[in-house]
């Protein structure tokens, strides 16, 4: 796993979304982005080098 993406425009309360998977993806030294868009979601994880090509 290089990263994780999360797009949290429709959470209830995106700050405590935010707040506690950065502790958990931190503590696991994983890579993390929040973002309101889908499209820089899948913009950031592709600038890591993932694919959404099942191949």
């Amino acid at each position: 796993m290089q990263g994780c993406a999360f797009v949290t425009n429709q959470a209830d309360i995106p700050a405590l979304v935010k707040s506690q998977f950065e502790r958990v993806y931190a503590a696991a030294n994983l890579a993390c982005y929040f973002s309101d868009s889908e499209s820089d979601a899948l913009a950031w994880l592709a600038a890591l080098g993932c694919s959404l090509d099942n191949e």
